[in-house]
């Protein structure tokens, strides 16, 4: 159990690192852009890969192959996993070589031979033409990274963003600020430094899987046990993940649509600041707790399995519910420290403000959802998740239609939260090892600590932001953060420790022995 602990901070830290230089890149992308046509432009057509990524590579897929991968690496067929491994790169690779030529042929086309003449969507489709060829390193790499973690290897798949970042960060601030180059040639640049951390993703994983399990790349097209138990779990999963992705592209091309400009800005701005708890630390709990789910199902381990589910939700909301709660009450003063710089005013700062007041509605949703959804995974049952991709999508897509006419990209945001919500609710009430009330009520799950715990930081904040200390100049926004998410990680902490949080409990008998025994 300490492993898990450790892997989970290892994963953490590095995700933070990662999450940190993103949101050094958003800071670097809206000073460059601000609210601006060409900026959208590129959220959209960085948007088109990142679906078939999270489909793929770090999906369904991934999903199929890492238990199937874990089982054989358990029973100690190396051979055979490596095999597996060969057969899954091979098809994958085929397939993303023929769409990739496909979805940029097809988007070069459509933006240089006049098939659409509004100027927002010929720069879109002629920048996914430049920068789709990203799906095809992301999700080869997201395939070597799973058999990384297969073997309890967690350093690669953290570490991959990273590379990204940087390599976005250099051409921005190179482009922007030494060579003087702006809005189309920018953004080309831009679309080329995707490609050129893209290769070095799929470069590192690549390596490290050869040298610390000897494996050697083979093209291998053959069937086998492993391969058929991949493909019908894949077949199945896929299509809710496919639901999962269509229903994000069908929101920002609806935000796209809109003709308030920089809809799509705000509305990805503040999804990239709930993405910063849920990638650091519910996905990444979600990413160490899986292998582990899927490991004691299959061998009928019924009451540990029990023990890790519950490990991993409860971290997942004790985690995300205080993000949320912060992420709102501090809108504001985040907004204004962040991205009030250049292009970036602070009439935008008001308006990103309010859109992600309404989306922290949804952290704690969309948290859960995927360590459920990771559950159903790990017990090798797709349907569910399908079901619940297809119910969110079909509450997302007629809300976002009703409620954008008449309050245009907050109703889009609104209209987020709660598919995210029926998603999670329809999961929960699924779950066979446990009952929907048991989320609640069984101590196992600390959710009433939970909640207490988060609304004493709340109500603790909002008193202290009443007095309004920090809301006039830079200096003072930045102090007002350096003392405000201190003391609401303290007020929290101490709350859920007085209240008997299992893992905080356990840290401080750690500590008391700790100093008995010196």
């Amino acid at each position: 159990m300490r492993s898990l602990i450790g892997n989970v901070s290892l994963v953490s830290g590095l995700t933070i690192t990662s999450r940190l230089l993103g949101l050094l890149r958003d800071v670097l992308f809206f000073t460059c852009f601000g609210v601006s046509l060409i900026g959208d432009a590129f959220i959209l057509a960085f948007t088109i890969p990142n679906l078939f990524r999270r489909m793929l590579g770090e999906g369904t897929l991934s999903s199929a192959f890492i238990p199937v991968y874990s089982e054989n690496i358990k029973a100690g067929q190396i051979e055979m996993a490596q095999q597996i491994l060969n057969q899954v790169l091979s098809r994958l690779m085929v397939f993303l070589f023929g769409l990739t030529m496909v979805i940029c042929l097809f988007s070069w086309a459509t933006s240089h031979f006049g098939w659409v003449d509004e100027p927002k969507w010929i720069n879109g489709l002629s920048l996914n033409s430049i920068v789709f060829p990203y799906v095809f390193l992301i999700c080869v790499s997201a395939i070597m990274v799973g058999a990384l973690n297969a073997h309890g290897k967690f350093f690669a798949g953290a570490f991959s963003p990273i590379i990204l970042n940087l390599s976005m960060i250099g051409i921005l601030a190179f482009c922007y600020f030494v060579m003087s180059w702006r809005e189309v040639r920018l953004v080309t640049a831009l679309c080329f430094a995707v490609l050129v951390g893209g290769f070095f993703q799929m470069l590192w994983p690549w390596l490290q899987l050869k040298w610390s399990s000897d494996w050697e790349w083979r093209i291998n097209f053959s069937s086998s046990p492993g391969m058929e138990k991949i493909r019908s779990l894949f077949v199945v999963g896929v299509f809710g993940a496919a639901v999962g992705q269509v229903n994000i592209m069908v929101s920002r091309f609806l935000a796209y649509s809109l003709e308030h400009e920089g809809a799509l800005s705000y509305l990805f701005l503040s999804a990239r600041l709930i993405e910063l708890p849920l990638g650091v630390f519910a996905l990444s709990i979600s990413t160490v707790f899986f292998p582990e789910l899927s490991r004691t199902f299959s061998s009928g381990q019924t009451i540990e399995y029990k023990r890790y589910f519950a490990r991993g939700y409860r971290l997942t909301l004790a985690i995300t519910l205080p993000a949320a709660i912060g992420l709102a009450l501090l809108a504001n003063l985040i907004l204004s420290v962040l991205f009030q710089w250049g292009e970036f005013g602070q009439g935008d700062v008001s308006i990103a403000a309010e859109v992600l007041l309404v989306s922290c509605f949804a952290l704690p949703f969309y948290a859960l959802s995927a360590f459920l959804v990771k559950a159903f995974h790990s017990q090798k049952e797709m349907k569910v998740p399908l079901n619940a991709a297809i119910f969110s999508f079909i509450i997302n897509l007629s809300l976002s239609l009703i409620l954008m006419e008449y309050f245009g990209m907050f109703g889009l945001a609104w209209a987020n939260v709660i598919s995210a919500f029926a998603q999670f609710f329809y999961l929960a009430t699924r779950l066979k090892l446990f009952g929907l009330k048991a989320l609640f009520f069984h101590s196992d799950f600390s959710f009433l600590g939970i909640v207490i715990s988060a609304l004493v930081m709340f109500f603790t904040l909002w008193i202290f932001n009443q007095m309004g200390y920090f809301y006039f100049g830079k200096w003072n926004n930045i102090i007002g953060l350096l003392i405000t998410i201190p003391l609401g990680i303290i007020v929290y902490t101490i709350s859920l420790t007085l209240i008997g949080f299992p893992e905080l409990k356990n840290f401080r008998k750690r500590i008391l022995l700790a100093g008995f025994n010196n």
